[in-house]
């Protein structure tokens, strides 16, 4: 079991692995098995991230249920829910409860861990520069819709998304 205000550098995401941070950094460093399942692959062969693991570089954790519920909710606070994977969800989740910087290339991913005032960084120079929350809106009335909505109640048109700075 993992303390809160542990001493992860960074919890990965899936696009943290492709990028080859764990592999390249220093640091001790976190993720879920959502995630891990979806990246085990790396490098052709599951050895390089088992040596990770081996030598105590890379830990595989599970969130909480109630970190998994405030990440799911911000997600659809902000509109990036239907977005995101369960993975990306857990990850978000893992780093609230453990209260370690978030390292992802995903914008929805860092949308959400930044509404939950979540460190978030990037390895390369993007990064996030505004947080957003998504609405639906129908093209032909201009009603607004809950992020979740696909047609409007309205006219029956299908919705397109777009976004508020917040």
């Amino acid at each position: 079991m993992v303390s809160q205000n542990s001493s992860f550098r960074y919890a990965l995401d899936a696009g943290a692995f492709y990028a080859g941070i764990p592999f390249l950094s220093s640091g001790t460093h976190c993720t879920t098995n959502a995630v891990f399942e979806e990246v085990k692959h790396i490098k052709k062969s599951y050895g390089a991230i088992e040596a990770l693991l081996d030598a105590g570089i890379l830990h595989v954790i599970d969130p909480d249920k109630n970190s998994m519920k405030k990440a799911g909710s911000a997600a659809k606070n902000t509109g990036d829910y239907q977005k995101l994977s369960q993975a990306d969800i857990s990850i978000i989740a893992l780093a609230l409860q453990l209260e370690t910087t978030l390292l992802t290339e995903d914008y929805a991913v860092a949308n959400v861990a930044a509404a939950l005032k979540i460190p978030v960084e990037s390895s390369s120079s993007k990064g996030i520069k505004e947080t957003r929350k998504w609405i639906a809106y129908c093209s032909a009335c201009g009603r607004a819709f809950g992020p979740g909505a696909k047609e409007c109640a309205l006219c029956g048109n299908k919705l397109k998304r777009k976004y508020k700075i917040t």
